[in-house]
């Protein structure tokens, strides 16, 4: 059965990943002991020594660092106030760390920071043309860069900066190459934003970025294969197995929309001419600034026309399945809520009954900013707190 609730984060960092990496022991315990406190909210050092079965001076040693490095704080709160050595409380020291994300939401800019405890700090919308070069997006990335970075307060660490936009990216090339609501916003090089000779630049597709947030979030949803369906003014896919993405040099990977379909008279159309929201908004008067999340506000689409792109989803969902075979199925779009959702997932059970295959679970994901910047966030904050997670006693 569908579902809509989404799973508790508590982190912005993705231990797991982390873990896998570290091959010393003293490095895995100062992660462990890092997440313990993180998951936790506090602790004290013998909770930590209790919980994670760690040697004293292992623990003692490691949060020294901790707090030396400014990763932990001590509160003024104390364990055992009443009975025996009261201990101090350890928690993340939230403003140690920040990073700035950029993401793009329909036509508009989103510009987050967050801190090491996965808060958003500020958040700004900025519009944008359809008819930006793109030499008119790296100046206006790189003076947005430039004007953050001069308000990061003292004794504040800025990280760097994720990107997270839809189309086309080339991680091999460090392009963005392209995408179809930016018809003159071609293969933008990463290699001209500010900090990225530094190694300061991360970025993603889109919804890779909010598959990871997703898996980042649910920790069981990392042992199975998920795959992630955005329809809305594109359509592809973001695919994970065991919490890792598959990707492709070149960026092709997941764009299903561009998949060619029969048509009328044998000609031949796409999926994304046939179901994308920009194909279905040319019968109105239709605003290149409208907001991708609220297409289907009432009376804008016919229930025939919605039920005639249903139709070609649970197809595409039905392909899918068959090649992909994900064990977590999720539904990222405007044109669907929780009532189509479990429609959809009916319909996917009985289309497969034929082929003898366990039919996926299906979710619903809610169109968040959130979900975009806080997945390139954690990946920021994953890849570049190495040197702090070295252990140096």
């Amino acid at each position: 059965m569908p579902t809509t609730t989404p799973p508790k984060r508590h982190t912005v960092l993705d231990f797991h990943t982390l873990l896998q990496a570290c091959p010393r022991e003293k490095d895995r315990a100062k992660i462990l002991i890092l997440q313990f406190i993180s998951e936790n909210g506090k602790a004290s050092r013998k909770m930590v020594i209790q919980a994670l079965r760690m040697r004293p001076s292992t623990v003692s040693n490691s949060i020294a660092e901790m707090i030396d490095d400014g990763l932990l704080s001590e509160l003024s709160m104390r364990t055992n106030a009443h009975r025996g050595r009261p201990e101090l409380f350890l928690s993340i020291n939230p403003d140690r760390f920040w990073a700035i994300s950029f993401s793009i939401m329909s036509m508009s800019l989103i510009i987050t920071i967050a801190n090491f405890a996965g808060e958003v700090v500020e958040e700004r919308i900025l519009p944008l043309d359809r008819h930006l070069s793109a030499t008119q997006m790296t100046s206006i990335l790189n003076g947005l860069i430039t004007e953050h970075t001069a308000t990061v307060p003292e004794g504040t660490h800025l990280l760097g900066y994720g990107i997270a936009f839809p189309g086309l990216i080339d991680k091999k090339a460090n392009l963005w190459r392209m995408v179809s609501r930016f018809p003159n916003m071609k293969n933008l090089k990463f290699e001209g934003i500010i900090g990225f000779s530094e190694g300061k630049v991360l970025f993603e597709r889109n919804i890779d970025a909010i598959l990871n947030y997703r898996l980042l979030a649910d920790p069981e949803a990392r042992k199975e294969t998920s795959l992630l369906l955005h329809w809305g003014y594109g359509i592809a896919i973001s695919f994970a197995a065991n919490g890792k993405l598959l990707q492709s040099g070149g960026g092709l990977f997941g764009e299903i929309g561009h998949w060619t379909v029969p048509g009328g008279d044998s000609d031949t159309q796409t999926i994304e001419t046939l179901a994308a929201a920009p194909a279905c908004m040319q019968e109105h008067e239709w605003s290149e600034d409208f907001d991708e999340a609220s297409i289907t506000q009432s009376g804008f689409i016919s229930q025939e026309k919605l039920k005639d792109l249903y139709t070609i989803i649970a197809q595409v969902m039905r392909n899918l399945h068959l090649t992909f075979f994900p064990d977590t199925f999720y539904l990222l779009s405007p044109f669907v809520d929780a009532a189509i959702t479990e429609h959809l997932s009916q319909g996917l059970s009985e289309t497969l009954r034929p082929f003898a295959v366990k039919a996926p679970k299906v979710i619903n994901l809610h169109y968040s900013s959130d979900s975009e910047a806080m997945g390139m966030v954690s990946s920021l904050f994953s890849q570049t707190l190495g040197p702090f997670l070295q252990a140096r006693w």
